[in-house]
């Protein structure tokens, strides 16, 4: 049985150890950064864990105008493709839905294909390309969707 719950502090060994392994070493968050981004003073992170192993996490800042941000959506690859990403990205819209957000945006890479897919599947639709955004001169997109 998988709980979802808030991120606590203790958990953010954890959560850095599973960006490096979701994510290419370019791309992936320094400590540095993912701690900025948990540290935002709107972040919502939750986190999902079975059997005392940490399966995922998704981190995400409402912004102004109503806007939410998918900061990561991170999924072990063993707990993929059971719903698990799903969850998590259910859970966060809610959040963002509570305090006032009627959109939701993240950005993501043109050459991640299950992410695109995935994300496809929730009713995200790309908004703009976004130039050279990764390292590698890899371009991304903006995608985003209503959650009225």
């Amino acid at each position: 049985m998988t709980e979802l719950r808030n991120c606590c502090p203790e958990d953010f060994e954890q959560l850095w150890a599973l960006d490096q392994q979701c994510f290419s070493p370019e791309i992936a968050y320094s400590r540095q950064e993912l701690a900025y981004y948990m540290r935002h003073k709107s972040a919502i992170c939750l986190v999902a864990w079975e059997q005392k192993r940490l399966c995922g996490f998704i981190l995400g800042h409402p912004e102004a105008r109503g806007f939410g941000h998918v900061i990561t959506l991170d999924v072990d690859s063993s707990a993929r493709r059971a719903g698990l990403g799903s969850d998590l990205m259910k859970a966060l819209e809610a959040k963002f839905a509570s305090v006032g957000c009627s959109s939701v945006f993240l950005e993501v890479a043109v050459n991640n294909g299950p992410a695109l897919a995935f994300y496809k599947k929730h009713g995200y639709s790309v908004w703009k390309t976004l130039r050279r955004y990764y390292p590698g001169q890899l371009d991304g997109l903006l995608m985003g969707k209503s959650i009225r």
